[in-house]
This record gives C-alpha cells, structure tokens and sequence, in this order.
C-alpha cells in the first residue's frame, strides 16, 4: 500500500457515530407492499431511508422485510449516494443490510470527504464500526485523490509533533 493510500484511508477513517441497531426509515413518493413475498417497493424522487445519521437516497428501492414488518435487506437504484457526516458516496446500485448495518455499493462507486476522493470496483460501508473497504478489479484499480491542502495540514500535524517531542 502506498503511502498516499494509507493517508487518504486515515482520513477516511474519521469516527462518525457508535454502533446501533435502531431502526430504519424509510420516504417515498410511492409504495407497493407485496405482503405475500414481504416485499416492498418504494419510488419517488427521491426515495430516502435513513438509519441514525446515515442517508441512502435513490430513485427504488426494493426492500425485504421481516415477518414484523422491518426492513431486512434493500436495494437502491437510480442516483444512489449515501450521505454519513462529511462522507458522500455515489453509485449505481446499493444494498443496504439492516443486520449487520452495512452498505454494498457497486457501479463506479465513488466516496469522497472533504478533498479526498476514492474509487473503485466495489464498496462495502460497515456503517456500525465506521469503516469502508474499497475493492478494485482489472477495470477498476483502487484509486485516491487527496487533496494538497490535506497533505500539507498532515505534514503540519506531523512536524509539530515532532518539535513537541523535542522539547520533552
């Protein structure tokens, strides 16, 4: 891994929210439950679900739910980009999973925060740990983009450090 990967991944790498298991909501324009298959289908523009402060917004999303009524598993399409704190990640198509809380993203996914950009084949967003791994394939290699000014805030960072420790 190069040293430009491991600086982006720091930077993404910022805590956003602990871990939970509340529940998920979702908005749309329209719905059609199917009760027999428990499946949902909501269209609009756009159709959001939303768990705690993660926001998975589309043009259908096509859920499964379980015997209470609770989304289990939902795939999103159309204009899909999911907004977490200073995190926005876009893709063709999303799958949410209520447990274990994570999003699977694939279709030129893209995840950007503050002047870092990264891209690749596939995306899995662990929403309850916080974590992202980007995964690339022979089309798609993992690629970063940070930002100049983030690496000379980095660099800043690094070089006081080291004049506090010199003082010790």
């Amino acid at each position: 891994m190069s040293p430009g990967t491991l600086l982006a991944l720091a930077v993404l790498a910022q805590p956003a929210a602990p871990a939970t298991t509340s529940p998920v909501r979702v908005d749309a324009d329209q719905v059609h439950y199917a009760f027999q298959k428990r499946e949902v289908i909501f269209t609009g523009a756009p159709v959001t679900l939303t768990r705690d402060d993660a926001k998975l917004t589309c043009k259908r999303l096509v859920a499964r739910t379980d015997a209470a009524g609770q989304v289990e598993v939902a795939t999103c399409t159309g204009d899909v980009k999911l907004v977490r704190a200073e995190r926005v990640l876009t893709c063709e198509k999303a799958v949410f999973e209520s447990v274990p809380n994570r999003v699977t993203c694939e279709g030129d996914p893209v995840l950007r925060e503050g002047g870092t950009e990264g891209r690749g084949a596939r995306l899995v967003y662990d929403l309850g740990a916080d974590e992202v791994k980007l995964e690339g394939d022979a089309e798609h290699p993992v690629r970063f983009v940070v930002s100049g000014e983030q690496v000379d805030q980095k660099q800043r960072e690094v070089e006081e450090r080291r004049k506090r420790e010199a003082r010790k």
